[in-house]
Protein backbone atom coordinates (compact mmCIF):
# COMPACT_ATOMS: atom_id res chain seq x y z
CA UNK A 1 0.00 0.00 0.00
CA UNK A 2 3.12 2.26 0.88
CA UNK A 3 4.50 1.59 -2.12
CA UNK A 4 1.43 2.60 -4.15
CA UNK A 5 1.27 5.79 -2.78
CA UNK A 6 4.48 6.86 -3.24
CA UNK A 7 3.83 5.59 -7.00
CA UNK A 8 0.91 7.58 -7.30
CA UNK A 9 3.00 10.62 -5.69
CA UNK A 10 5.98 10.42 -7.63
CA UNK A 11 4.01 9.34 -11.27
CA UNK A 12 0.93 11.25 -10.57
CA UNK A 13 1.02 14.01 -8.98
CA UNK A 14 3.57 17.62 -9.62
CA UNK A 15 5.90 15.99 -7.82
CA UNK A 16 6.69 14.11 -11.06
CA UNK A 17 8.18 17.81 -12.85
CA UNK A 18 10.71 17.71 -10.51
CA UNK A 19 11.88 14.33 -10.66
CA UNK A 20 12.14 13.41 -14.30
CA UNK A 21 14.40 13.37 -16.66
CA UNK A 22 15.81 17.04 -17.93
CA UNK A 23 14.56 18.27 -21.24
CA UNK A 24 16.62 20.51 -24.06
CA UNK A 25 15.52 23.61 -23.05
CA UNK A 26 16.44 22.65 -19.28
CA UNK A 27 19.73 21.46 -20.43
CA UNK A 28 20.28 24.37 -22.27
CA UNK A 29 19.86 26.76 -19.18
CA UNK A 30 22.82 24.74 -17.93
CA UNK A 31 24.99 25.32 -20.64
CA UNK A 32 24.07 28.82 -20.58
CA UNK A 33 24.65 29.40 -16.77
CA UNK A 34 27.77 27.05 -16.49
CA UNK A 35 30.73 29.56 -17.77
CA UNK A 36 31.52 32.61 -16.19
CA UNK A 37 29.49 35.68 -15.38
CA UNK A 38 31.30 37.33 -18.66
CA UNK A 39 30.42 34.81 -20.95
CA UNK A 40 27.03 34.14 -19.34
CA UNK A 41 25.57 37.58 -20.90
CA UNK A 42 27.46 37.16 -24.07
CA UNK A 43 26.09 33.67 -24.81
CA UNK A 44 22.92 35.28 -23.61
CA UNK A 45 23.08 38.25 -26.29
CA UNK A 46 22.29 35.38 -28.95
CA UNK A 47 19.70 33.48 -27.20
CA UNK A 48 16.04 35.11 -27.42
CA UNK A 49 15.96 35.91 -23.70
CA UNK A 50 17.97 38.32 -21.35
CA UNK A 51 20.48 37.13 -18.61
CA UNK A 52 18.97 37.11 -15.45
CA UNK A 53 17.50 34.10 -14.55
CA UNK A 54 20.97 32.57 -16.36
CA UNK A 55 23.07 34.19 -13.97
CA UNK A 56 20.77 33.34 -11.13
CA UNK A 57 21.14 30.04 -12.07
CA UNK A 58 25.00 30.78 -12.47
CA UNK A 59 25.75 30.96 -8.68
CA UNK A 60 22.77 28.40 -7.71
CA UNK A 61 24.50 25.59 -9.56
CA UNK A 62 27.74 26.66 -7.05
CA UNK A 63 25.67 25.47 -3.92
CA UNK A 64 23.58 22.25 -5.75
CA UNK A 65 26.41 20.95 -8.81
CA UNK A 66 24.18 18.34 -11.32
CA UNK A 67 21.19 17.87 -9.54
CA UNK A 68 18.04 17.70 -11.59
CA UNK A 69 15.91 18.41 -8.16
CA UNK A 70 18.50 21.03 -6.74
CA UNK A 71 18.64 22.88 -10.11
CA UNK A 72 15.16 22.93 -10.74
CA UNK A 73 14.40 24.21 -6.77
CA UNK A 74 15.51 27.31 -7.89
CA UNK A 75 12.07 27.80 -10.08
CA UNK A 76 9.89 26.91 -6.92
CA UNK A 77 11.49 29.40 -4.52
CA UNK A 78 10.02 32.17 -6.99
CA UNK A 79 6.75 30.78 -7.12
CA UNK A 80 5.93 30.63 -3.59
CA UNK A 81 7.22 34.40 -3.68
CA UNK A 82 4.28 35.05 -6.22
CA UNK A 83 1.95 33.42 -4.25
CA UNK A 84 2.90 35.58 -0.93
CA UNK A 85 2.79 38.22 -3.23
CA UNK A 86 -0.95 37.20 -4.73
CA UNK A 87 -1.79 37.14 -0.93
CA UNK A 88 -0.98 40.76 -0.61
CA UNK A 89 -2.70 41.83 -3.52
CA UNK A 90 -5.27 39.88 -3.05
CA UNK A 91 -5.71 41.66 0.93
CA UNK A 92 -5.54 45.28 -1.35
CA UNK A 93 -8.42 44.31 -3.80
CA UNK A 94 -10.65 42.25 -1.69
CA UNK A 95 -10.60 40.69 2.24
CA UNK A 96 -8.08 39.16 4.45
CA UNK A 97 -9.89 35.97 4.29
CA UNK A 98 -10.49 35.81 0.39
CA UNK A 99 -6.66 37.10 0.18
CA UNK A 100 -5.46 33.20 1.07
CA UNK A 101 -8.03 32.14 -1.32
CA UNK A 102 -6.26 34.02 -3.83
CA UNK A 103 -2.93 32.51 -2.44
CA UNK A 104 -4.17 28.96 -2.78
CA UNK A 105 -5.47 29.41 -6.54
CA UNK A 106 -1.82 30.47 -7.57
CA UNK A 107 -0.05 28.33 -5.15
CA UNK A 108 -2.01 25.21 -7.04
CA UNK A 109 -2.73 26.73 -10.67
CA UNK A 110 -1.08 23.69 -12.82
CA UNK A 111 0.49 26.48 -15.42
CA UNK A 112 2.98 28.15 -12.58
CA UNK A 113 2.81 25.01 -10.97
CA UNK A 114 3.93 22.81 -13.82
CA UNK A 115 6.88 25.70 -14.75
CA UNK A 116 7.75 25.58 -10.57
CA UNK A 117 9.57 22.68 -11.73
CA UNK A 118 11.38 23.36 -14.58
CA UNK A 119 14.59 24.51 -15.15
CA UNK A 120 13.76 27.77 -16.90
CA UNK A 121 13.31 31.72 -16.10
CA UNK A 122 9.28 31.12 -16.43
CA UNK A 123 8.42 31.09 -12.41
CA UNK A 124 10.94 34.12 -12.22
CA UNK A 125 8.58 35.99 -15.04
CA UNK A 126 5.39 35.23 -12.78
CA UNK A 127 7.03 36.30 -9.79
CA UNK A 128 8.00 39.52 -11.22
CA UNK A 129 5.14 40.51 -13.18
CA UNK A 130 2.80 39.91 -9.94
CA UNK A 131 5.50 42.07 -7.60
CA UNK A 132 5.15 44.82 -10.82
CA UNK A 133 1.12 45.10 -10.81
CA UNK A 134 1.52 44.74 -6.83
CA UNK A 135 3.58 47.57 -6.02
CA UNK A 136 2.17 49.80 -9.08
CA UNK A 137 -1.14 49.35 -7.09
CA UNK A 138 0.05 49.97 -4.00
CA UNK A 139 2.52 52.82 -6.05
CA UNK A 140 5.59 51.68 -3.82
CA UNK A 141 7.90 53.22 -7.11
CA UNK A 142 10.90 52.12 -5.22
CA UNK A 143 10.20 48.29 -5.68
CA UNK A 144 8.08 49.02 -8.57
CA UNK A 145 11.22 49.94 -10.60
CA UNK A 146 13.29 47.70 -8.90
CA UNK A 147 10.73 44.65 -9.47
CA UNK A 148 9.74 45.88 -13.00
CA UNK A 149 13.16 46.28 -14.11
CA UNK A 150 14.29 42.91 -12.88
CA UNK A 151 11.84 41.25 -15.10
CA UNK A 152 13.02 43.40 -18.21
CA UNK A 153 15.92 41.29 -17.73
CA UNK A 154 13.96 38.21 -17.42
CA UNK A 155 12.05 38.08 -20.21
CA UNK A 156 11.77 39.56 -23.55
CA UNK A 157 7.48 39.38 -23.78
CA UNK A 158 7.98 41.77 -20.33
CA UNK A 159 8.04 45.08 -22.59
CA UNK A 160 4.57 44.20 -23.07
CA UNK A 161 3.21 44.34 -19.69
CA UNK A 162 4.83 48.45 -19.26
CA UNK A 163 3.30 49.00 -22.68
CA UNK A 164 -0.31 48.25 -21.39
CA UNK A 165 0.43 50.21 -18.03
CA UNK A 166 1.23 53.07 -20.40
CA UNK A 167 -1.71 52.76 -22.90
CA UNK A 168 -4.30 52.58 -19.07
CA UNK A 169 -3.70 55.12 -17.21
CA UNK A 170 -3.52 57.55 -20.46
CA UNK A 171 -6.55 57.03 -21.65
CA UNK A 172 -7.94 56.74 -18.12
CA UNK A 173 -6.13 59.71 -17.09
CA UNK A 174 -5.11 58.60 -13.44
CA UNK A 175 -1.64 59.54 -13.13
CA UNK A 176 0.16 62.28 -13.02
CA UNK A 177 3.40 62.88 -14.72
CA UNK A 178 5.82 62.71 -12.42
CA UNK A 179 3.87 58.95 -11.97
CA UNK A 180 4.25 58.44 -15.47
CA UNK A 181 8.04 59.00 -15.35
CA UNK A 182 8.29 56.50 -12.52
CA UNK A 183 5.96 54.32 -14.62
CA UNK A 184 8.49 54.09 -17.47
CA UNK A 185 11.90 54.13 -15.65
CA UNK A 186 12.29 51.00 -15.61
CA UNK A 187 12.94 51.18 -19.29
CA UNK A 188 15.99 53.27 -18.69
CA UNK A 189 18.02 50.92 -16.97
CA UNK A 190 17.12 48.55 -19.75
CA UNK A 191 18.41 50.93 -22.72
CA UNK A 192 21.65 48.63 -23.18
CA UNK A 193 20.09 45.50 -23.72
CA UNK A 194 17.05 47.16 -26.26
CA UNK A 195 19.63 46.88 -29.38
CA UNK A 196 20.02 43.08 -28.38
CA UNK A 197 16.42 42.49 -27.68
CA UNK A 198 16.13 44.22 -31.50
CA UNK A 199 18.79 42.08 -32.70
CA UNK A 200 17.66 38.70 -31.14
CA UNK A 201 14.30 39.13 -33.04
CA UNK A 202 15.92 39.42 -36.25
CA UNK A 203 17.67 36.04 -35.38
CA UNK A 204 14.00 34.40 -34.58
CA UNK A 205 12.03 34.62 -37.94
CA UNK A 206 13.72 31.16 -38.61
CA UNK A 207 11.86 29.37 -35.48
CA UNK A 208 10.33 26.29 -34.91
CA UNK A 209 7.28 28.24 -33.38
CA UNK A 210 4.01 26.15 -34.72
CA UNK A 211 1.23 28.76 -36.45
CA UNK A 212 -1.53 29.90 -34.91
CA UNK A 213 -4.75 28.57 -36.01
CA UNK A 214 -8.78 29.09 -34.60
CA UNK A 215 -8.40 25.95 -32.40
CA UNK A 216 -5.73 27.85 -30.86
CA UNK A 217 -7.45 31.77 -30.89
CA UNK A 218 -11.29 29.72 -28.79
CA UNK A 219 -9.10 28.04 -26.21
CA UNK A 220 -6.01 30.21 -25.61
CA UNK A 221 -7.79 31.34 -22.36
CA UNK A 222 -8.25 27.93 -21.18
CA UNK A 223 -4.44 26.73 -22.39
CA UNK A 224 -2.87 29.35 -20.86
CA UNK A 225 -4.91 28.45 -17.48
CA UNK A 226 -3.99 24.87 -17.48
CA UNK A 227 -0.75 24.85 -19.41
CA UNK A 228 -2.33 22.98 -22.23
CA UNK A 229 0.02 22.55 -25.66
CA UNK A 230 -1.57 19.98 -27.55
CA UNK A 231 -1.02 16.37 -25.16
CA UNK A 232 -3.27 14.55 -25.24
CA UNK A 233 -4.96 15.89 -28.50
CA UNK A 234 -8.22 15.66 -27.16
CA UNK A 235 -8.31 18.44 -24.75
CA UNK A 236 -8.65 21.07 -27.22
CA UNK A 237 -12.73 21.07 -26.61
CA UNK A 238 -11.97 21.24 -22.64
CA UNK A 239 -9.92 24.14 -23.02
CA UNK A 240 -12.63 26.02 -25.62
CA UNK A 241 -15.20 25.12 -23.16
CA UNK A 242 -12.89 26.33 -20.33
CA UNK A 243 -12.18 29.49 -22.16
CA UNK A 244 -15.71 30.37 -22.13
CA UNK A 245 -16.21 29.87 -18.10
CA UNK A 246 -12.79 32.13 -17.68
CA UNK A 247 -14.27 34.69 -19.78
CA UNK A 248 -17.17 34.35 -18.08
CA UNK A 249 -15.74 35.07 -14.58
CA UNK A 250 -14.03 38.33 -16.36
CA UNK A 251 -17.06 39.61 -17.31
CA UNK A 252 -18.82 39.22 -13.57
CA UNK A 253 -15.31 40.91 -12.32
CA UNK A 254 -16.41 43.93 -14.01
CA UNK A 255 -19.02 44.62 -12.19
CA UNK A 256 -17.24 45.78 -9.22
CA UNK A 257 -16.32 48.91 -11.41
CA UNK A 258 -13.18 49.37 -9.60
CA UNK A 259 -9.96 50.59 -11.93
CA UNK A 260 -7.88 47.45 -10.66
CA UNK A 261 -10.14 44.90 -13.11
CA UNK A 262 -10.01 47.35 -16.11
CA UNK A 263 -6.29 47.42 -15.43
CA UNK A 264 -6.09 43.48 -15.22
CA UNK A 265 -8.23 42.82 -18.11
CA UNK A 266 -6.16 45.09 -20.23
CA UNK A 267 -3.08 43.24 -19.32
CA UNK A 268 -4.88 40.08 -20.22
CA UNK A 269 -6.25 41.07 -23.58
CA UNK A 270 -3.93 43.56 -25.11
CA UNK A 271 -0.72 41.77 -25.37
CA UNK A 272 -2.90 38.40 -26.16
CA UNK A 273 -4.61 40.32 -29.03
CA UNK A 274 -0.99 41.85 -30.34
CA UNK A 275 0.74 38.57 -30.29
CA UNK A 276 -2.04 36.69 -32.04
CA UNK A 277 -2.72 39.29 -34.65
CA UNK A 278 1.11 39.23 -35.77
CA UNK A 279 1.37 35.54 -35.69
CA UNK A 280 -1.52 35.35 -37.56
CA UNK A 281 -0.49 38.55 -39.82
CA UNK A 282 3.30 38.19 -40.26
CA UNK A 283 4.53 35.57 -38.39
CA UNK A 284 3.83 33.04 -35.23
CA UNK A 285 5.57 34.42 -32.03
CA UNK A 286 2.95 32.80 -30.31
CA UNK A 287 4.17 30.08 -27.51
CA UNK A 288 2.53 29.37 -24.20
CA UNK A 289 5.06 29.53 -21.54
CA UNK A 290 6.14 32.93 -23.28
CA UNK A 291 2.55 34.23 -22.37
CA UNK A 292 2.82 32.85 -19.10
CA UNK A 293 2.50 36.22 -17.31
CA UNK A 294 -1.17 36.42 -18.81
CA UNK A 295 -1.98 33.36 -16.27
CA UNK A 296 -1.32 35.93 -13.62
CA UNK A 297 -3.54 38.08 -14.85
CA UNK A 298 -6.25 34.85 -15.40
CA UNK A 299 -5.87 34.23 -11.72
CA UNK A 300 -6.47 37.21 -10.46
CA UNK A 301 -9.58 37.91 -12.78
CA UNK A 302 -11.50 35.29 -11.91
CA UNK A 303 -10.33 35.41 -8.54
CA UNK A 304 -11.91 39.21 -8.37
CA UNK A 305 -14.89 37.70 -10.55
CA UNK A 306 -15.90 35.14 -7.79
CA UNK A 307 -15.57 37.71 -5.00
CA UNK A 308 -18.71 39.78 -6.74
CA UNK A 309 -21.14 36.98 -5.64
CA UNK A 310 -22.83 38.45 -2.91
CA UNK A 311 -24.69 34.80 -1.51
CA UNK A 312 -21.83 33.59 0.48
CA UNK A 313 -23.06 30.10 0.17
CA UNK A 314 -22.65 30.19 -3.36
CA UNK A 315 -19.14 31.87 -3.15
CA UNK A 316 -17.80 29.27 -1.62
CA UNK A 317 -19.29 26.50 -3.40
CA UNK A 318 -17.61 28.12 -6.48
CA UNK A 319 -14.39 28.56 -4.70
CA UNK A 320 -14.58 25.32 -4.00
CA UNK A 321 -15.12 23.87 -7.37
CA UNK A 322 -12.48 25.92 -8.90
CA UNK A 323 -10.14 24.41 -6.39
CA UNK A 324 -10.69 21.14 -7.11
CA UNK A 325 -10.89 21.64 -10.32
CA UNK A 326 -7.27 22.53 -10.45
CA UNK A 327 -5.88 19.99 -8.42
CA UNK A 328 -7.82 17.46 -10.37
CA UNK A 329 -5.98 18.99 -13.30
CA UNK A 330 -2.79 18.91 -11.74
CA UNK A 331 -3.16 15.00 -11.06
CA UNK A 332 -4.76 14.15 -14.43
CA UNK A 333 -1.85 16.32 -16.97
CA UNK A 334 1.22 15.38 -14.95
CA UNK A 335 1.99 12.11 -16.99
CA UNK A 336 1.27 13.69 -20.11
CA UNK A 337 4.10 16.36 -19.16
CA UNK A 338 6.64 13.65 -19.14
CA UNK A 339 9.59 14.12 -20.93
CA UNK A 340 11.91 11.91 -23.03
CA UNK A 341 13.97 9.85 -20.06
CA UNK A 342 17.49 10.46 -21.26
CA UNK A 343 18.28 10.19 -17.56
CA UNK A 344 18.07 6.27 -17.36
CA UNK A 345 19.50 5.79 -20.46
CA UNK A 346 22.55 7.79 -19.44
CA UNK A 347 22.06 5.74 -16.12
CA UNK A 348 22.88 2.87 -17.98
CA UNK A 349 25.45 3.85 -20.47
CA UNK A 350 27.62 5.77 -17.68
CA UNK A 351 27.90 2.12 -15.89
CA UNK A 352 29.76 0.78 -18.99
CA UNK A 353 31.85 3.66 -20.90
CA UNK A 354 35.37 4.31 -20.48
CA UNK A 355 36.74 7.58 -20.80
CA UNK A 356 37.96 7.25 -24.96
CA UNK A 357 34.44 6.15 -25.49
CA UNK A 358 32.10 8.73 -27.58
CA UNK A 359 28.50 9.91 -27.35
CA UNK A 360 26.81 10.44 -31.37
CA UNK A 361 23.61 11.76 -30.92
CA UNK A 362 21.74 11.14 -34.23
CA UNK A 363 20.10 14.79 -34.51
CA UNK A 364 20.53 18.10 -33.18
CA UNK A 365 17.60 17.60 -31.12
CA UNK A 366 19.19 14.58 -28.36
CA UNK A 367 22.27 16.46 -28.12
CA UNK A 368 21.92 18.70 -25.44
CA UNK A 369 20.45 16.31 -22.89
CA UNK A 370 23.13 13.61 -24.22
CA UNK A 371 26.11 16.10 -23.00
CA UNK A 372 24.22 17.25 -19.91
CA UNK A 373 23.97 13.42 -19.02
CA UNK A 374 27.05 12.02 -20.01
CA UNK A 375 29.87 11.20 -17.29
CA UNK A 376 32.44 12.61 -20.18
CA UNK A 377 30.53 15.48 -22.01
CA UNK A 378 33.55 16.86 -23.87
CA UNK A 379 32.92 12.75 -25.70
CA UNK A 380 29.51 14.06 -27.00
CA UNK A 381 29.09 15.28 -30.62
CA UNK A 382 26.33 15.39 -33.47
CA UNK A 383 26.48 13.06 -36.10
CA UNK A 384 26.38 15.10 -39.23
CA UNK A 385 27.26 12.98 -42.39
CA UNK A 386 25.34 15.39 -44.76
CA UNK A 387 27.31 18.13 -42.81
CA UNK A 388 23.90 19.69 -42.87
CA UNK A 389 23.59 23.35 -41.50
CA UNK A 390 22.31 23.16 -37.71
CA UNK A 391 19.09 25.16 -37.25
CA UNK A 392 20.06 28.41 -35.12
CA UNK A 393 16.69 28.14 -33.13
CA UNK A 394 18.22 24.79 -31.56
CA UNK A 395 20.00 27.10 -29.50
CA UNK A 396 23.08 24.86 -29.46
CA UNK A 397 25.79 27.21 -31.54
CA UNK A 398 24.92 29.52 -28.98
CA UNK A 399 27.24 27.53 -26.29
CA UNK A 400 29.08 24.83 -28.41
CA UNK A 401 31.15 25.08 -31.22
CA UNK A 402 33.05 22.60 -33.47
CA UNK A 403 30.25 19.24 -32.31
CA UNK A 404 28.96 18.70 -35.65
CA UNK A 405 30.82 15.44 -37.13
CA UNK A 406 30.78 13.58 -40.54
CA UNK A 407 33.00 10.73 -39.60
CA UNK A 408 32.87 7.88 -36.96
CA UNK A 409 35.78 7.94 -34.42
CA UNK A 410 39.23 6.73 -36.13
CA UNK A 411 40.44 4.71 -32.89
CA UNK A 412 39.76 2.07 -30.64
CA UNK A 413 36.75 2.97 -28.88
CA UNK A 414 33.19 2.63 -28.69
CA UNK A 415 30.60 5.11 -29.87
CA UNK A 416 26.96 5.33 -28.49
CA UNK A 417 24.46 6.29 -30.79
CA UNK A 418 21.74 7.97 -29.18
CA UNK A 419 18.23 8.61 -30.68
CA UNK A 420 15.39 11.20 -29.97
CA UNK A 421 13.78 8.61 -28.36
CA UNK A 422 16.75 8.26 -25.71
CA UNK A 423 17.22 4.43 -27.18
CA UNK A 424 20.69 4.07 -28.10
CA UNK A 425 22.90 1.05 -29.71
CA UNK A 426 26.53 0.50 -29.81
CA UNK A 427 29.49 0.94 -32.77
CA UNK A 428 32.90 0.11 -32.66
CA UNK A 429 35.41 1.98 -34.60
CA UNK A 430 38.94 -0.44 -35.40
Amino acid sequence: MWSNFLDFVFKHTPVFYLIQSVWRDEAFSYFMAKPNIFQVIVNTAHDFNPPLYYLVLHFWMKFVGLSDVGLRLISFFPHLLSVYIAYCLGKKLTSGKFAYFIAGFTLLNPMLLYYSFEMRMYSLFSLFTICSLYFLLIKNWKWYILTTTLGLYTHSFFPLIIVVYLLYFLKSHQMRKKNIFCLLAPFIFYLPWLPILANQFLHSQNSWIYPVDFQLIKSVLGNLFTSYEGTPGNLWPHTTILSGFILLFLILAIRRKKKEINLILSLIFLPLLLILTYSILKRSIYVNRYLIFITVYEILGISLGIYTLKNKVLRWSVMSIWLFYIVYLNLFLSPYHAKTDFKSTFIEINKIARSDDFVYSETPISFLESTYYYKFPNKVFIYNPDDISIPYYIGISVVFSDISKTTLPQAYSKTFFIKDNAEYEIRFAI
